[in-house]
């Protein structure tokens, strides 16, 4: 493995390793998912029909030297992704919600051609291993969980976009401050729905009416 001069103990790369250190954190920092690949043995045109799989699924692809991503995780604050980073390494990046179709792409062509191997993967920052890479294929879509949230929760209709809005790996975040609100005395079962707050208007401008007449006759009397 070529080594990167270094500099009072520091790693410097070049100019040239840098724009390449600069270019996976820019996918790091977009990809929803970014999943490591160990992919000796692999052939020539089995790598190819890889990458057609994964582009036909919108996901980059592509083979980075190992070091070079040990720097560019550590300077995105990556932690625990070092020892993954052995062997020759190949990382798929998506930009979509969706975890399970990337980790089921790799997983489904790993079955057939057995020298594809999942290493790990990176996940709202984190580094993740192949295992917890696996079990993202039976994640169910988007769509469905927000069902499954919106047919058990009573939340106001500024907090149901903010659930909707948010992106699928910070959707477990934005339910748990939701539960912690509610635990702490910000139910929302007893909010006045649109139709009572309107009633207590209406009842107040009544009352105040009510007070304005009552003065006004006094004031003649």
């Amino acid at each position: 493995m070529q080594k990167l001069p270094q500099q009072g103990g520091k790693i410097v790369p070049t100019p040239e390793k840098q724009a390449i250190i600069d270019e996976i954190k820019g996918k790091l920092s977009s990809a929803q998912i970014a999943i490591l690949t160990d992919f000796q043995g692999l052939k020539v045109a089995e790598m190819t029909e890889l990458r057609k799989l994964l582009q036909k699924a919108d996901i980059d692809y592509k083979v980075y030297k190992n070091t070079l991503i040990g720097l560019a995780a550590k300077e995105l604050g990556i932690i625990g992704l070092d020892k993954y980073l052995v062997g020759p390494t190949a990382l798929a990046f998506s930009k979509k919600d969706d975890f399970a179709t990337p980790s089921k792409v790799l997983k489904d062509f790993s079955a057939k051609h057995q020298h594809l191997k999942v290493k790990a993967g990176v996940l709202s920052n984190k580094a993740i291993n192949a295992d917890n890479v696996n079990a993202l294929v039976n994640l169910p879509p988007k769509e469905f969980i927000i069902s499954m949230v919106l047919g058990g929760m009573q939340a106001p209709i500024m907090k149901l976009l903010g659930v909707l809005q948010a992106p699928l790996r910070d959707l477990a975040s934005v339910l748990k401050n939701l539960a912690d609100k509610r635990g702490a005395g910000e139910s929302t079962d007893n909010a006045p729905t649109p139709s009572e707050s309107q009633e207590s208007r209406d009842t107040t401008e009544e009352n105040s009416s009510d007070t304005n007449s009552s003065d006004q006759q006094t004031s003649e009397n």
